[in-house]
């Protein structure tokens, strides 16, 4: 099974025969691009438990094990590397240390299309048409909320009251008549939603609301790192369909780099990075001790990371009975499938259906 593969130390990646070539690097502690604790000196890359190399040591990895490549910090490669990582269909995403996106090598779509990028931005200059994405696109993140509240609900969490309030904006997004009155329902949802976490978190957590520039608690950071994860993916699964992630249609053209990807992210990452932020504090896999504070923005240490990379990844990766298929389906792939039904409306041969979990 293919992984994602997560650099988070200073590495050369170079291409050796058939396999990729990660080679860890030594930084001076005074270089100005690299204001860090002492922590992240120590800092792995891995993709599995058995993928962590040494400083300055050596790692071999087998080019067919790789879905994308995930480069959080300073790396260094040449073009050599990239045709090889384009011959073998590998996406390269670039972060920095908090988290923001930096920009991504994607490898050329075989399958890009004139008429579909004519078709998708059709439905975006017709402002109805744009209003009714967005509608659904919205209504099925909200969804996906109210599914996380309603099943810490029926375990003895009292959110009654959180679930009604998201019903009734999701209700008034139905007879909205702007996307800017969707998102400000959909922001007070959100609010909403985050005041209940501290009912879901089984002992007291340091964590009243979404914080993002930077992230100044160890929530508030586990949230903005897997989301950079989940945003990675859905560009993954985009780029090998006929859509283009610079057209959106709930978040603004120009106001963000690749709003179809955050649109799309929208709908899963309460159900991938959510679920997941609940299963690792609740069963205690991760600890504050576990993070760090500097400059008021909360770091993550190695251990933390890679246990929360692992399930993630796991949860992203591995088939499972999910409603709607007949076939057990992982998250990618459902992923991928959002995408082509996003292309089928586009070209008006089926209306868009969100993904529903429930």
């Amino acid at each position: 099974m293919k992984q994602n593969l997560y650099i988070f130390s200073d590495t050369q990646l170079k291409r050796n025969q058939n396999t990729l070539l990660f080679q860890k690097m030594d930084k001076k502690a005074n270089d100005d691009d690299f204001d860090e604790e002492v922590e992240y000196k120590s800092d792995e890359f891995f993709n599995d438990s058995n993928c962590i190399i040494p400083t300055g040591d050596k790692k071999f990895i087998p080019v067919e094990t790789v879905n994308s490549i995930f480069a959080i910090g300073s790396i260094s490669f040449n073009s050599r590397f990239l045709y090889f990582l384009s011959q073998n269909n590998i996406p390269l995403h670039l972060f920095s240390r908090n988290y923001k996106y930096g920009g991504s090598f994607v490898p050329p779509n075989e399958n890009s299309s004139g008429n579909s990028i004519v078709n998708q931005v059709m439905f975006y200059n017709n402002y109805d048409k744009r209003l009714h994405l967005a509608k659904k696109i919205v209504t099925a993140s909200l969804n996906a909320i109210v599914s996380n509240l309603q099943y810490y609900n029926y375990r003895g969490n009292n959110l009654l009251e959180a679930i009604e309030q998201i019903k009734e904006n999701i209700f008034n997004i139905s007879i909205a008549e702007s996307v800017n009155e969707i998102m400000g329902f959909e922001g007070e949802s959100r609010r909403v939603y985050y005041r209940t976490w501290q009912d879901i978190f089984v002992y007291p957590v340091n964590f009243y609301k979404r914080v993002k520039n930077p992230p100044n608690n160890m929530i508030n950071s586990l949230i903005s790192y897997g989301n950079m994860i989940v945003y990675g993916t859905v560009l993954n699964e985009i780029t090998k369909t006929k859509i283009y992630p610079e057209i959106g249609f709930v978040h603004e053209i120009g106001d963000s780099k690749l709003p179809l990807v955050y649109d799309l992210a929208d709908i899963f990452k309460p159900i991938i990075i959510d679920k997941t932020i609940f299963k690792i504090i609740n069963h205690k896999m991760v600890n504050e001790k576990q993070f760090f504070t500097k400059n008021n923005f909360c770091r993550i240490n190695k251990k933390a990371k890679q246990t929360f990379t692992e399930i993630i990844d796991e949860k992203l990766f591995t088939p499972q009975s999910v409603s709607g298929f007949n076939t057990k389906m992982s998250y990618v792939n459902i992923i991928k499938e959002e995408c082509y039904k996003l292309l089928k409306h586009f070209d008006n041969e089926v209306e868009y259906e969100p993904f529903n979990d429930n």
